[in-house]
């Protein structure tokens, strides 16, 4: 009994909630977010406003990431469904396993061709002849419907008045005559036996259907069946195992893309209920990405938009945002543009020491390694020396010597001796030339949260600079090549309070964003 009322009141108790959730669900509030990105081109070295030299984005424990699915959808499972290339063996459609349709035709020999036709035109003269008996009797059924005076007069000739008994005998047989003929007619029109064939004329006919059969066999009487060419088919990943170690950006279920594109024209799915993205057709701010497109001041970057559901600041799920050129595909290229330089390089020189010398490739490295720790020691005794020759200058001020210490270089790292190779390059300090997060919340009003991070150069100003920081050495040999330049990432950040329906603007040194949120009213679902 205990138990039985325990179990009532914890259903009561969670019958409100139940109730709440599914109440919560059906007044889920939706909203069409529009966003354009894009940045500013003025001059930034005239800028008074100062930006710290890092700047790191906020880590979510859960993003919706809608780009990467628009860009890179996953075609794992279309993958598995497509035969490998190298047996490629395909299943029988559906339609074909289902459907039993009879044949279309059944291949026949000249001789079966021709009994065919002789049978159908018997079968012809046979419907000829039926038909003229039947025209015949129709006749005759009409004119027996005639006074008997009339079918006499119509049977006996007439004879003009002074006619004698002679005419009248020969006008009699004449019409006799002429109704025996035209009876004998039509007993003829039945068909007369064929003559039959001697021996020598069937063996005659039968040797040219043979020779007619060997002479156009192979062109009207063998039928293959035309079908769909098999064209897709899956390469397995072990064929570009080799290629991945040397191009590190190959994706086997996808492609790097080197730039955003500017509009995201997306599948739109009125029956969606997850947050997805928009298409082209709901887009509503084209008309200010035609005055930014003609602008000389503003580049835009990225038109899209989605759909989803405002929740509470704790609920809220940010969306990820980025925009503009792939540094991390750049990098990549730059990555194995080095590594094969460096490679030929290498191989070169062994070439060169094989060709100077019998040392081998082994006999080669242990000596560049024994050389390496020679001058390792060289310099370690170098410096014990400088430091024990100064320990004689040392007095009650040793703020001098400290300070001569740390302006020295101290480390022991042998410098570069091939000019040809440069350094490594950098890896960028984000993926994307902007990159961020956009979220909205409800707090009795609507609300935005923006957090981007802009770099504060392209990738054609990058490779501008290092070109300028790299003239020194390209004229003269003496000088370092400069190291590699790195973006510096710039923050953009705004939480604002803003009005559904109306078009709102903000504005950085860097960047700007425009944006416009509208609700938007599901369709109930259709009764079934």
């Amino acid at each position: 009994m205990k138990l039985t009322q325990l179990f009532l009141c914890s259903a009561a108790l969670a019958l409100p909630l139940t109730i709440n959730a599914a109440t919560q669900k059906s007044d889920d509030r939706w909203f069409d977010v529009e966003i354009i990105l894009f940045s500013q081109l003025g001059d930034k070295s005239q800028l008074k406003e100062s930006f710290p030299d890092t700047s790191e984005l906020p880590k979510h424990q859960r993003v919706e990431d809608l780009l990467r699915r628009y860009l890179n959808p996953d075609i794992r499972g279309l993958k598995q469904l497509l035969p490998s290339c190298d047996s490629p063996q395909y299943e029988e459609n559906l339609v074909k396993k289902t459907a039993k349709l009879p044949t279309l035709f059944k291949e026949k020999s000249l001789t079966e061709l021709a009994l065919t036709a002789t049978e159908e035109s018997i079968f012809d003269v046979e419907n000829r002849t039926a038909e003229q008996n039947n025209s015949q009797f129709s006749d005759s059924t009409d004119s027996a419907t005639l006074p008997s005076a009339a079918n006499e007069s119509s049977s006996i000739p007439t004879l003009p008045e002074n006619a004698n008994d002679e005419d009248a005998n020969k006008a009699i047989n004449n019409n006799t005559l002429y109704s025996e003929t035209q009876s004998d007619a039509l007993d003829g029109t039945t068909l007369s036996p064929e003559p039959e064939l001697t021996a020598q004329e069937q063996e005659k006919i039968q040797n040219l259907v043979i020779a007619a059969e060997a002479e156009f066999q192979t062109l009207k009487f063998q039928y293959t069946p035309t079908t769909e060419a098999k064209l897709l088919c899956r390469i397995d990943q072990i064929h570009f195992t080799d290629y991945q170690v040397n191009n590190p950006e190959f994706d086997y279920y996808g492609f790097a893309v080197d730039k955003m594109p500017l509009l995201i024209d997306g599948q739109e799915e009125v029956g969606n209920n997850n947050t997805h993205l928009l298409s082209k057709a709901s887009l509503q701010l084209d008309d200010i990405i035609q005055d930014l497109r003609y602008s000389k001041n503003f580049r835009p970057l990225l038109h899209m938009g989605w759909r989803q559901v405002a929740r509470p600041e704790k609920e809220s799920i940010p969306v990820k945002v980025y925009a503009g050129e792939n540094f991390a595909s750049d990098h990549q290229k730059k990555l194995v543009r080095y590594n094969k330089q460096k490679n030929q390089h290498i191989a070169q020189a062994i070439e060169t020491t094989n060709q100077q010398s019998p040392v081998g490739i082994s006999t080669l490295k242990n000596q560049a390694k024994n050389s390496q720790e020679e001058k390792v020691q060289a310099a370690q005794k170098l410096r014990i020396q400088e430091v024990i020759a100064q320990l004689s200058q040392v007095n009650e001020d040793t703020e001098a010597l400290l300070t001569s210490f740390k302006t020295q270089d101290l480390s022991l790292k042998l410098g570069n001796e091939n000019p040809l190779i440069a350094e490594p390059p950098l890896a960028p300090v984000q993926p994307w030339f902007i990159d961020g997060f956009f979220n909205i919340h409800l707090k009795h009003y609507l609300f935005i949260t923006a957090d981007f991070n802009i770099l504060d150069k392209n990738l054609a100003e990058l490779a501008t600079a290092q070109l300028a920081a790299n003239a020194p050495a390209l004229a003269n040999a003496d000088i370092k090549i400069a190291k590699p330049i790195q973006a510096k990432a710039i923050r953009f950040k705004q939480d604002r309070r803003v009005i559904s329906g109306e078009v709102h603007y903000f504005d950085h040194p860097y960047m700007g964003m425009i944006v416009q949120i509208r609700p938007y009213t599901k369709p109930e679902p259709e009764d079934k």
